[in-house]
């Protein structure tokens, strides 16, 4: 019975079995056709082929290859040609690219056939690259122009100024397709921060992590040498909002907003980046917290003479006319300029019952740098701002013009006078130069030089020089 059964089924299905069992071998001559269609092109010397790659990378990615150590076909995980140690220029720029392991992923139809070739992607790793600072933009407008697949992993940017380092950015991971399309990641400060873009990169977020530094730009305009737009930045509690402009190596800062817990400012700004920095700001301070004096570390500041040589400033400094400072301090305006490490200034600033108007100069460079000062000092009404200092005493000399000249060591907190005199009725001798000298250096000056401006401070050098 059971085998009338099989002799039956064999019967009615044996057409099905023998295509069945043919079909194995169409699948095994296949394979081995596929197997031997990858991995013959191993024996092909490519390097016979290096100006249809070279031309390749030319046409659709912008990149010279200048220079290999080798090439080899590979076939995993896509058949791809693996290039070591490859050299590459962006085209029509002054931009070098080392990368330790360059892939060209080909189309199936390229394997064997070269006309017209084009590669699926290019993928490279462990990549460096030196850049003058001055040429940021030409390698963000070589990345913006990028259409045809690519994968970039593990590349280290160093920008340089004049041969001199300045910053560096380190495993940068970069796609411009797929998931990781528009997502940039990487290290800077030894800390991993993220950015994303939308399609058209005219809302761009950047965030270092773990770190309370994030950014947003959103470009209203975009051209070549051209872009402006609006900013927030947050960096841990320190908030700004500003709208910029960015054209011909210039940096405009407008309608800018900085606030923490400690001030409160507007500001106006431009920045040049060549031929050399420099910036120019118009500054409103909103609010204060006086405190922030005691914050302010001078020799940390000074410590960097190398950015001091290098930082070029104009810098107006306004107090808004809505704050009084213990209703001492009716207005408030600075004009200060930095060249090279020389620091010059104008101040002049308006308290209750008369006016006060200083400048000098320092460089910063010096080991020790002494500010040089010449204050004039105006008192017209004495009485009103000793009754604010609830000091009783009379006051025997004229304030009405009182010169002050002398110097300060910034960083040991010593103060010399040249000369101290009011109009024609008082002229400081040695004795009391020396007197005024001790009563600074120990009331005003025994913390540090911007203690002078705490008003407990100046009310006590007040009670002991009447």
């Amino acid at each position: 019975m059971i085998n009338k059964f099989y002799k039956r089924i064999h019967n009615k299905y044996s057409k099905f079995f023998n295509f069945f069992f043919f079909l194995r071998y169409i699948i095994s001559i296949f394979f081995v056709a596929l197997c031997l269609f990858l991995l013959i092109p191993k024996f092909i010397n490519y390097e016979k082929k290096l100006n249809v790659l070279s031309q390749s990378l030319d046409n659709f990615y912008n990149l010279e290859l200048k220079g290999f150590d080798s090439i080899k076909y590979d076939v995993f995980p896509l058949p791809n040609l693996s290039i070591k140690n490859a050299n590459l220029n962006i085209k029509n720029e002054a931009i070098s690219l080392k990368t330790k392991n360059l892939r060209i992923f080909l189309n199936l139809k390229n394997i064997y056939n070269y006309q017209n070739f084009k590669a699926r992607k290019v993928f490279m790793k462990e990549n460096k690259l030196v850049l003058n600072i001055d040429n940021t933009k030409d390698i963000i407008i070589f990345f913006n122009k990028l259409k045809n697949r690519i994968d970039i992993q593990d590349l280290d940017i160093i920008f340089k100024k004049n041969n001199n380092s300045i910053f560096e950015i380190n495993n940068i991971a970069f796609s411009n397709y797929g998931f990781k399309k528009n997502k940039i990641s990487g290290i800077i400060f030894k800390k991993k921060f993220k950015l994303k873009s939308d399609e058209k990169n005219k809302k761009i977020s950047f965030k270092i992590l773990n770190s309370g530094v994030k950014a947003k730009l959103d470009f209203e305009k975009i051209d070549a040498g051209f872009a402006s737009g609006f900013s927030k930045i947050i960096v841990l509690k320190n908030y700004l909002k500003l709208n910029f402009v960015i054209q011909n190596n210039r940096l405009e800062i407008m309608k800018a907003n900085f606030r923490n817990n400690d001030i409160s400012l507007s500001l106006n700004s431009l920045i040049t980046f060549n031929p050399f920095f420099e910036i120019i700001s118009s500054i409103e301070i909103n609010k204060f917290n006086r405190k922030l004096f005691d914050k302010v570390n001078l020799k940390e500041i000074l410590k960097n003479r190398e950015v001091l040589k290098k930082f070029n400033s104009q810098i107006e400094i306004n107090l808004n006319k809505k704050i009084k400072v213990k209703n001492i301090t009716q207005a408030f305006k600075s004009k200060i300029e930095l060249e090279h490490g020389r620091l010059t200034f104008l101040s002049n600033i308006d308290i209750l019952g008369g006016k006060i108007e200083c400048r000098g100069d320092s460089f910063l460079l010096e080991e020790f740098p002494r500010l040089n000062f010449k204050c004039i000092i105006d008192i017209k009404d004495e009485e009103k701002i000793l009754k604010k200092f609830s000091i009783r005493k009379k006051i025997n000399v004229d304030l009405r013009d009182l010169n002050i000249t002398g110097s300060i060591n910034i960083l040991n907190n010593k103060i010399n006078f040249e000369n101290i005199s009011a109009g024609k009725t008082y002229n400081a001798k040695k004795e009391d130069l020396n007197y005024f000298k001790k009563s600074v250096e120990e009331i005003l000056l025994n913390e540090s030089l911007l203690g002078v401006f705490k008003t407990a401070k100046i009310k006590n050098f007040l009670i002991e020089i009447i």
